[in-house]
């Protein structure tokens, strides 16, 4: 499978800062409109993932502030709640690497993620390390 294949179009455009606002709605609207589908949002008991918007908030709709590569780590993780990755698996197919680079950078990048998302990042309960293995997102987190 062919990279833009797998993550979809890109599409770019320059606008000014009067423009910004408009484009925004427009956004915001257009994911309203896909949100329908089950493909768009994610739920887990606690976080809500919108893959449109590329948010995600908590219980308390209060939003989680993720870099780019953080909420595709995420919103890979969720869509496969349950199945165990390993590290070369989660760089091949978030990072699109077919060759995986150190280990630890995604061991750091689990790391801050949890900072961001765990209740309690020393005893996660959302992503969960399959030692010897990967990681995987808890399937009872539904």
């Amino acid at each position: 499978m062919k990279r833009d294949d797998k993550h979809g179009k890109i599409i770019l455009i320059e606008i000014s800062d009067k423009e910004e606002k408009i484009v925004q709605q427009a956004i915001e609207w257009i994911a309203e409109q896909l949100s329908a589908s089950d493909i768009s949002e994610n739920k887990s008991s606690e976080l809500h993932f919108s893959l449109f918007k590329r948010t995600v908030t908590d219980r308390n709709g209060t939003a989680v502030s993720l870099t780019s590569k953080e909420f595709d780590l995420l919103h890979f993780l969720m869509l496969h709640k349950g199945q165990v990755f390993t590290k070369d698996q989660l760089y091949e197919n978030v990072w699109g690497f077919h060759n995986a680079p150190e280990g630890n950078n995604l061991t750091s990048f689990i790391r801050k993620l949890r900072k961001e998302i765990e209740p309690s990042p020393d005893n996660p309960q959302y992503i969960l390390t399959v030692w010897g293995v990967g990681y995987k997102f808890n399937e009872e987190k539904t």
